[in-house]
């Protein structure tokens, strides 16, 4: 609706200066902010019986005109708005308007840039009219927006996710003249936007997401350019792609991992180049590198290679005897081969290897239903090397032999056949449920050679039905995997399973002699570091920067972790007071010890008899463990939770048994003046007996009355007792300081003797037999007399 500000135009008749226009007759030169009124203005309706031609045009050259109307109502089919392209009533009629349809956004294409606005109203009724934006604008210029970078990397114009993954995108542009305010609009393709040249988003359903990044400058006419890449969201089954990718960009863009690959005289074959009735052999595939081992890469099948999506529930069998097999393959192992897919190229490596995974699968692996085809029929491919001499290898063989890989060579055993080579069976689809349409697969290869760099070399790689064309296989090749120099491989990481122990060296190893290397750790120049391999011990995102030639020049990056080696920390003896030499120890009681600060949701700790077993990780002994010697050496291991990364430390149990004489010599004191047979007894003159060998400083020595306070340790007698019978048994009590548990008793005797008395002896008298005044005397004669009875 218009607004009335009549009130305020009067109040304020000196200070509003407006460039507004109301529809009159006339030519006009007006911009933004000016607004185009009908002839009421801002406040009031137009007139009745009204014909006027307003010509808008705009202030400077190599301007146009664009009206946007923002209000409208005009009398239904009455009073009529008709605005021409151009600056007259002569110009195209761009349309004619009533009711409360308006025009909307108009702009002027003529050369002139103007916009010619005829209105005409009958002689009844009005209503509020319109109100117009005026703006002017130049033609746009050229905008080329771009999505510089993704976190993961885009490979081949893909980036591949797994669902709950995030996304970050960097977008910027180019502009032919002024970028300044230009806005950056993003729709990620799942009901998500975002605004800005760096955002996120993450990805919770699995599937294929067209993300668009539009540009859009200041420019009236909102000049915009898109672009776009495609985010691929891994589910569970293997999805093919026959559209995006020529067979040449499936050898360059997608198998071929080298900026300086020299790769050319690509050529491919499949059912297509023989019949437009033939399928399409050729293929690229996505998978999420859990259920299907790898993330994306070339599919070759003897048949329709769209019929390997998953899930299993086709029977794969398309190809007809117009599609020939081919005649190098049959030579090499031995078939009369029909519905033959291939593609070679020549290349030249960098390096003196090449490398590339793999797997096969098939339809003929029918064991898990009973079938016994894989015992018989067999398809088959294979990856034909030829050097600058013609010299031909198969690289598709099993491992340390010249044994081509077939269906018949790899499988379980089953109702027709033994096994043979089980080992690189990958299973079937009722075992593990593979998400492709195939009934079994191999486990994956990785297929290699010697090279000689730069050296001109061939591959083909081709894969055939054998005999017939029904029941197709066919080989999966992993992206980025046809390595010919400068490669330093997948992440190693923890979740990945690759990850080594904490400290253990990690060669990286481009594989580029000669070439001038520059190595980086986490964006930070490692210096001194410029041959083709470099010793790794720490975690870290490590690069390097390889310079073949002036004109050819590679990087790679490689992000390497490590999994926490655990330390073992000192453990605590553990003893325990028993008389029979065996007990019960909690082991486990070690356990935070063992850890110290580290986190035990981080570890596993367990207990053995010897260190070896510790090692082996093998015997963990249960707690509460009885030992079996005393003392006795318990070894612990501590682990990080895969088991391979460990340490070893080790402890003792001991078993105190408290050695005390069974009888002890009893103290003996003479009575006292009294004569009455009580005396004071020093008991701790018993001490030394009662320990014997045992060390004094570890043990405390008590003596009681009754064997009840002994066995209680309860009202402990001093020195300086005076026994209450006589003869009196004490009871002593010998006790571990560590532990008042640990405990043994042995009883006292305490014997009080009476004093003795003397009985005068009769005198002794001897003759002088020399009359010198000496004589012996027997002393002894009078021993009985002094004792008396």
């Amino acid at each position: 609706m218009k607004k009335i500000y009549s009130l305020l135009i009067l109040l304020f008749p000196l200070v509003i200066f407006s460039q507004d226009l109301n529809m009159q007759d006339g030519t006009f030169n007006r911009c933004a902010p000016d607004i185009f009124y009908d002839s009421g203005g801002a406040a009031g309706n137009y007139g009745s019986d009204e014909n006027f031609v307003t010509t808008i045009c705009p202030q400077n050259a190599n301007e146009f005109i664009i009206l946007n109307f923002t209000e409208f109502s005009t009398q239904l089919n009455q009073d009529v708005l008709t605005i021409y392209d151009g600056d007259d009533t002569t110009a195209p009629v761009i349309g004619s308007y009533s009711g409360v349809a308006g025009p909307g956004n108009v702009q002027a294409s003529s050369a002139s840039g103007c916009l010619t606005i005829e209105f005409t109203s009958n002689a009844t009724g009005t209503t509020t009219g319109w109100a117009a934006e005026i703006l002017c604008a130049t033609p746009c210029q050229t905008i080329t927006p771009t999505i510089d970078s993704t976190t993961p990397a885009a490979e081949g114009g893909v980036v591949s996710i797994l669902p709950g993954e995030t996304v970050d995108f960097e977008g910027s542009a180019t502009f032919s003249e002024d970028g300044t305010g230009a806005t950056y609009q993003w729709n990620f393709g799942d009901t998500n936007t975002a605004t800005g040249q760096s955002v996120s988003n993450t990805y919770t359903t699995p599937g294929t997401y067209t993300v668009f990044l539009a540009v859009t400058d200041t420019n009236p006419q909102g000049c915009t350019a898109l672009t776009s890449i495609t985010v691929f969201v891994l589910g569970p089954n293997v999805i093919i792609d026959q559209d995006t990718y020529t067979p040449e960009e499936l050898i360059e863009d997608v198998l071929i991992n080298s900026p300086c690959a020299q790769v050319s005289n690509i050529n491919w074959s499949t059912g297509i180049s023989f019949s437009s009735a033939e399928p399409n052999g050729i293929g690229f595939f996505y998978g999420n590198g859990i259920d299907f081992p790898f993330e994306s890469g070339v599919i070759l099948t003897s048949g329709d290679a769209s019929e390997a999506r998953g899930p299993n529930n086709n029977a794969m069998s398309a190809g007809g005897f117009g599609w020939p097999g081919d005649a190098e393959l049959d030579a090499t192992v031995g078939i009369n081969s029909n519905n033959a897919s291939f593609i070679e190229f020549d290349f030249v490596p960098l390096a003196d290897n090449i490398s590339f995974d793999f797997l096969m699968a098939s339809e003929e692996y029918n064991g898990a239903t009973g079938g016994t085809f894989e015992c018989t029929f067999s398809d088959a491919f294979a990856f034909l090397l030829t050097d600058s001499m013609g010299n031909t290898t198969n690289l598709a063989v099993l491992p340390g032999t010249n044994t081509p890989i077939l269906v018949t060579n790899i499988h379980p055993a089953n109702p027709g056949c033994a096994a043979i080579n089980e080992q690189y069976f990958g299973g079937y689809t009722a075992q593990n449920q593979p998400p492709t349409s195939f009934d079994g697969r191999t486990v994956v290869f990785t297929a290699q050679s010697p090279v000689t760099p730069g050296e001109n070399y061939n591959i083909k790689l081709v894969i055939a039905d054998a005999s017939d064309t029904a029941l197709d296989s066919g080989v999966f090749l992993k992206a980025g995997s046809f390595d010919l120099g400068g490669d330093l491989g997948d992440d190693i990481t923890i979740m990945a399973g690759t990850a080594e122990c904490d400290g253990t060296p990690i060669l990286l190893n481009t594989g580029v002699v000669g070439a001038v290397h520059t190595w980086y750790k986490d964006g930070v120049e490692i210096t001194g570091e410029t041959d083709e391999s470099l010793v790794v011990t720490e975690e870290g995102t490590y690069s390097v920067d390889i310079v073949f030639s002036g004109t050819c020049q590679a990087s790679d990056e490689i992000f390497i972790e490590f999994k926490p080696s655990p330390v073992a920390n000192p453990a605590l003896d553990q003893s325990i007071c028993n008389i029979s030499g065996t007990g019960s120890f909690t082991l486990t009681d070690n356990d935070s010890e063992v850890l110290g600060g580290q986190d035990p949701a981080d570890f596993i700790i367990s207990y053995h008899l010897t260190e070896q077993d510790a090692i082996d990780n093998v015997n963990p002994l249960a707690s509460p463990y009885d030992n079996v010697s005393n003392p006795q050496t318990i070894y612990v291991r501590i682990a990080e939770l895969s088991q391979e990364c460990f340490a070893t430390t080790s402890f003792e149990l001991t078993i105190s048994s408290l050695s005390i004489p069974a009888v002890l010599t009893p103290l003996e004191e003479c009575d006292d003046a009294v004569a009455d047979g009580f005396t004071a007894f020093t008991l701790s003159d018993a001490d030394a007996e009662v320990l014997g060998t045992q060390d004094p400083a570890d043990y405390t020595v008590t003596y009681h009355e009754t064997q009840a306070d002994a066995d209680a340790n309860l009202n402990p007698l001093a020195d300086g007792y005076v026994n209450t019978i006589n003869p009196q048994v004490v009871y002593v009590r010998l006790e571990t300081n560590n532990d008042t548990d640990c405990y043994n008793t042995t009883p006292l005797t305490l014997v009080v003797n009476p004093n003795p008395v003397a009985t005068a002896p009769t005198p002794i008298a001897l003759c002088d037999d020399d009359s010198d005044g000496f004589v012996e005397f027997d002393l002894s004669l009078r021993d009985l007399e002094v004792i008396g009875a």
